[in-house]
């Protein structure tokens, strides 16, 4: 059985009291000792947020998961995975659920291969749910309020500038879109191998930053770039 450890802090908040990097790898290391289990490599991030999946060794484990090579994961504390339920979902139903990994969270006392452990992954499905539907919601009245007021709404999307307040396309983000597409039906690349490929490329993403999986995905499945003749400028 490969199992992993993982252990994360916010550069940009205060240390939580006793819970450094150190400990909660301490705290690891004696729950696989009491249980014996065997420990094939403890993964740390510094990150300057508490919420995102995006950092590299989060992303690592997601696709060890996806690649299966991780069967179990112990963390000191849930919030250590992220402090957004949204997220947490996230990671639950790619890491946990879709590829059958094992979390164990020292501190609640949860461990996803008892029953208790998987009626509290449920409880946490419900939650993210309900909350997502709340703030579907709440966006869906502030994006309409705005618009009868003609007011641009949100971002460009990727291949997309804004000019008078209308959408046009962007031929050179258009092309990225066209590869990110290319790579993955006739290459069948996955998503954190494309996101790879941009980077080690220095295609730059919307604002510049680095590309991630999730990035890649919501790209891949957003239906505004299955336009044929979208796709044509794309090639030009």
């Amino acid at each position: 059985m490969k199992i992993y450890g993982y252990i994360r802090l916010n550069t940009r908040r205060k240390q939580p009291k006793n819970f450094s990097l150190q400990r909660q790898e301490a705290i690891i290391r004696k729950y696989a000792n009491e249980h014996e289990l065997h420990l094939d490599e403890i993964l740390s991030d510094l990150g300057s947020t508490s919420v995102s999946l995006n950092l590299p060794n989060l992303q690592k484990l997601m696709q060890m998961a996806e690649d299966k090579e991780i069967d179990a994961l112990i963390i000191a504390r849930l919030d250590r995975l992220t402090r957004s339920i949204r997220p947490m979902h996230q990671f639950i139903q790619k890491v946990c659920l879709k590829h059958k990994v094992r979390l164990i969270s020292v501190e609640e006392g949860l461990d996803s291969a008892s029953d208790s452990g998987q009626m509290t992954l449920n409880i946490i499905d419900i939650i993210a749910k309900w909350d997502s539907k709340m703030i579907s919601d709440r966006t869906k009245e502030l994006v309409e309020r705005k618009r009868d007021m003609g007011e641009r709404v949100g971002h460009a999307p990727f291949g997309f500038v804004y000019k008078n307040k209308k959408l046009v396309p962007f031929p050179k983000e258009l092309k990225t879109v066209y590869l990110i597409r290319e790579k993955r039906d006739s290459e069948s690349l996955s998503y954190h191998k494309i996101a790879k490929l941009l980077n080690e490329s220095r295609i730059p993403s919307k604002r510049g930053g680095r590309w991630y999986a999730e990035t890649i995905k919501t790209i891949y499945e957003n239906p505004l770039y299955n336009d044929t003749e979208l796709m044509k400028l794309a090639k030009l």
